[in-house]
C-alpha cells in the first residue's frame, strides 16, 4: 500500500471513530439529575393518596369525598398485592379514570407492578389511555424532579420512538420503548421501575398471549390488568355482546397468567342498563371474589321534591338567576333529607351546592342521571332488542342477487322443511362475521311477492311431485332442492373474468320435523360432509348453557353456542344451535348500518323487495328471563306467525360459526 493510500485509510478510520464517538455521546443520557425531594418520594411510596395530591395537585384540586378516599385506599392495596379483583362504578365526572391513571403510574414507578395491561372498549380508546399516561409522564415537572431515573430518559427522547432504539446509560442500552400501544420504562441499575411496561389493547383485540420478552431473555406476563370502561352504550343493549365481553374477561384476560397463578384486575365502569357487564361484575352472587365499589352522586334524595319540581319549572323558563334565587330562598327545606356524596362537586357561580348540581342533572335527563351518576339505571324492556321490520329491509348492500362480495370467506345455506313447502336462504360471510344474504326463496316457487304458508292456493310439494303422502313429497322436494343448491355457483363481485367457482360450503337442514326423512335424503344424494341435519334449541335461563354440555371429544363437539352431537337412532351428527343466543345476535347485527363490520345486509337497492322476509325476522317475541344467576333473552312465537326465513338466517349464522367464522370484531 502506498503512503498516500495508507494515510487516506487512517484518516477514514479516524473520522469513522469520531463519528461513532459523537453518535454514542449523543445517545448517552448519563449523568442523571439528582432526586430533588427524597423525603417526598419516600413518603409517596406507601401512600397513593399522598402521591396523588403531591405529584398531581393540578388534577385533584377539590377535596376528596369519602368514596374517593375508599377508592384510593382500595387501589393502593390492590396494586401492591397484585392479586385482587376490583370493580369500580363512580358517578360520571368524579375522576375515576384520572385516579386509575395516576395509580398505574404510581404502581410502576415504585415497582409495585412490573407489567400492566390496559384494556379499552376498542383499539382507539385503548390508545387514548396510554396517550394520557404518556402526557402525564413527560409533562409532569414534579415527577421529573423526584424520579429522574424513570422520567429523564423519556424526556430525552423528545417524543420520538426512533430515538429510543439506541439510548444509552453508562454505555448500556436502556431498552426504553415509546410506542403508540406500549411504554417500556428504561433499564437503569437500581431503578424500581427498571424495565417495567404498560401495554394497551382493545377488548376485542388480541389479548391471549399478551406477554413480552425481557432484556435478559425471560418472558414477562402481565401482573395487573386495568379494564377501563370496556362496555359501550351499544354493548349494554346487547345480551350477546355482554356475554362476549364477560367471556373475554373470564377466559382470555384471566388466562394471561400461568397455571395456578392469580391475576390482579381493576375494572372501572358505569352501569348503563340492568344486567349489563358493569352490573353483573358488581353483583356479589355472580362474582363473589370481586371487590365491588358502587357509588352514587346522591346517596339519599331530598324530602321536598315538590319544591324541586317548582325549581325546575323556573329553570325551564330559561331564567337561571330566578331559579338560583328560589333555591337560595328555600334551601333549608330543599336540602332536607338529602345526602350528597361529594360536597365540593358543583360549578361555583352556577350552582350554590353539590345537591343543586345533582338535581339539575336529575331533571335534565332522568335516565342518564340514574345510569351515569347513580349507577342504578332504570329497568328497560327488551322490546328494543327487536329491530323493526321497516329498518331491517333498508339494510341493503347494492350487490346483485346471487353475487358474493370480494371478502367472502364462506357461503352457507339453511333449509326449513314443512309439510307443503321448503324455505331456504343462502348467505355469504366475511371473516369478521359480516353477512350478505345473497338469495332466499321457497320450494316450490310461488311466483308472488307476498304470501303466507297457510294460503290454500299455494303450489305445494305434494302438488308439485304428485305425491299423496307428505313424507314422499318432502323427500322428493328436499332432494330436488339439495341437488340445485349443491350445483349452484356464485359470481364474486369484481371478478370480471368469472373463472373462480364459488359454491356453498355448508348446508344445514332443519330436522326437528321428519328427521328420518331428512337423513334418508342426505344418504340418497351421497351424504356429502357439507350437508348435515340441524336442530334449533332454545337454551333458557334455567337450563345449562350449551358450552357446558359435556366434554369436547368424539361424543359432543362444542362450539360457539352450538354443538355437533350424535343423537340416538340417527345416522349423522346433528348440529344443534342455541337459538336464543343466535336470534339475539341476528337482531344485533341488524342494528348496525350497512357497511359496518358485523352487519347483515340484503342484496339490491330496493327495500320493498325484502318486505316479506323483514316481517319473518320480526315475527317472534322476546322476554328477558333471569334464573340461576343467568339472564337470557328467550324467544318465542306465541301467535304462530311465519318466521321461517328468520330461522333460515339464524341457521346460516350457526353454519358459518361451525366453519370457523368468528366474531372477534363483531359488535353484537
Amino acid at each position: 500500500m502506498s503512503k498516500s493510500s495508507e494515510s487516506g485509510h487512517r484518516h477514514r478510520e479516524l473520522m469513522a471513530a469520531k463519528s461513532r464517538a459523537s453518535s454514542r455521546s449523543a445517545r448517552e443520557i448519563a449523568p442523571l439529575p439528582p432526586i430533588k425531594n427524597p423525603p417526598r418520594r419516600i413518603k409517596a411510596r406507601k401512600d397513593l393518596r399522598y402521591f396523588c395530591t403531591e405529584y398531581f395537585a393540578a388534577k385533584f384540586k377539590l377535596k376528596f369525598s369519602s368514596y374517593h378516599e375508599t377508592v384510593i385506599k382500595t387501589f393502593q392495596n390492590g396494586l401492591r398485592e397484585g392479586k385482587e379483583k376490583i370493580c369500580l362504578a363512580m358517578p360520571r365526572g368524579s375522576g375515576k379514570s384520572t385516579i386509575v391513571r395516576v395509580a398505574v403510574i404510581w404502581a410502576v414507578l415504585f415497582g409495585h407492578c412490573r407489567f400492566i395491561l390496559l384494556i379499552g372498549a376498542n383499539k382507539n380508546e385503548a390508545k387514548q389511555l396510554i396517550e394520557n399516561i404518556k402526557t402525564d409522564l413527560i409533562g409532569n415537572k414534579s415527577l421529573l424532579e423526584d424520579f429522574p431515573e424513570a422520567i429523564f430518559p423519556f424526556r430525552k427522547l423528545g417524543g420520538s420512538a426512533l430515538q429510543a432504539r439506541g439510548q444509552l446509560y453508562l454505555g448500556e442500552l436502556t431498552n426504553v420503548q415509546w410506542k403508540p400501544d406500549m411504554v417500556v420504562f428504561p433499564t437503569i441499575p437500581g431503578s424500581l421501575s427498571s424495565g417495567a411496561a404498560v401495554v394497551t389493547v382493545g377488548i376485542n383485540g388480541a389479548i391471549r398471549g399478551k406477554n413480552r420478552t425481557m432484556p435478559d431473555g425471560s418472558v414477562a406476563r402481565p401482573d395487573m390488568v386495568v379494564l377501563d370502561d370496556v362496555q359501550t352504550d351499544a354493548d349494554a343493549k346487547s345480551p350477546v355482546q355482554i356475554a362476549k365481553i364477560e367471556e373475554t374477561i373470564n377466559s382470555s384476560v384471566a388466562g394471561l397468567v400461568g397455571p395456578g397463578q392469580s391475576l390482579g384486575m381493576i375494572m372501572t365502569c358505569t352501569v348503563i342498563r340492568p344486567g349489563d357487564v358493569a352490573d353483573r361484575y358488581l353483583t356479589e352472587k355472580l362474582y363473589p371474589l370481586w371487590k365491588r365499589l358502587r357509588f352514587k352522586m346522591v346517596e339519599q334524595m331530598p324530602e321536598r321534591m315538590d319544591l324541586w319540581d317548582q325549581y325546575w319549572e323556573i329553570c325551564k323558563t330559561k331564567d337561571p338567576v330566578a331559579a338560583k334565587i328560589f333555591y337560595k330562598t328555600h334551601r333549608t327545606e330543599m336540602d332536607k333529607g338529602a345526602v350528597v356524596a361529594w360536597e365540593e362537586n358543583y360549578e361555583i357561580g352556577k350552582q350554590l351546592s353539590a345537591l343543586q348540581f345533582a338535581m339539575d342533572k336529575y331533571y335534565e335527563n332522568f335516565d342518564s342521571f340514574m345510569s351515569e351518576y347513580q349507577n342504578d339505571p332504570t329497568d328497560k324492556t327488551t322490546g328494543t332488542l327487536i329491530v323493526p321490520a321497516k329498518t331491517i329491509r333498508t339494510r341493503l348492500n347494492g350487490l346483485p342477487r346471487r353475487v358474493i362480495p370480494m371478502d367472502t370467506q364462506a357461503i352457507t345455506a339453511f333449509c326449513d322443511v314443512h309439510n307443503d313447502l321448503a324455505y331456504y336462504l343462502i348467505a355469504a360471510w366475511s371473516n369478521d362475521f359480516t353477512g350478505y344474504v345473497i338469495d332466499y326463496d321457497v320450494f316450490p316457487e310461488q311466483n308472488r311477492t307476498n304470501f303466507s304458508r297457510n294460503d290454500k292456493s299455494l303450489m305445494t310439494l305434494r302438488r308439485r311431485f304428485g305425491e299423496q303422502r307428505s313424507d314422499g313429497a318432502i323427500a322428493a322436494g328436499l332432494e330436488f332442492l339439495l341437488h340445485q343448491l349443491l350445483s349452484e355457483s356464485y359470481t364474486m363481485h369484481g371478478d370480471h373474468e368469472k373463472n373462480e367457482i364459488n359454491r356453498i360450503d355448508k348446508i344445514l337442514i332443519d330436522s326437528g320435523y321428519k328427521p328420518h326423512v331428512v337423513e334418508s335424503v342426505i344418504t340418497k344424494i351421497g351424504s356429502p360432509v357439507n350437508v348435515r341435519p340441524a336442530l334449533g334449541v332454545g337454551v333458557g335461563a334455567k337450563q345449562t348453557p350449551m358450552q357446558h354440555w359435556g366434554v369436547k371429544g368424539k361424543s359432543v363437539r362444542i362450539g360457539h353456542f352450538w354443538c355437533d352431537e350424535k343423537l340416538p337412532k340417527r345416522v349423522y351428527r346433528t348440529t344443534k344451535g342455541d337459538v336464543n343466543y343466535w336470534k339475539s345476535a341476528l337482531h344485533d347485527a341488524f342494528s348496525l348500518r350497512s357497511g359496518e363490520r358485523g352487519s347483515i345486509t340484503f342484496w339490491g337497492n330496493n327495500p320493498e323487495t325484502h318486505r316479506m322476509i323483514s316481517e319473518h325476522m320480526t315475527a317472534e317475541k322476546v322476554v328477558l328471563v333471569e334464573a340461576n344467576s343467568r339472564k337470557v333473552n328467550e324467544w318465542a312465537n306465541p301467535f304462530n306467525q311465519d318466521n321461517h326465513w328468520f330461522d333460515c338466517l339464524v341457521g346460516c349464522m350457526i353454519a358459518a360459526s361451525t366453519l370457523g367464522i368468528t366474531a372477534e370484531e363483531l359488535q353484537f
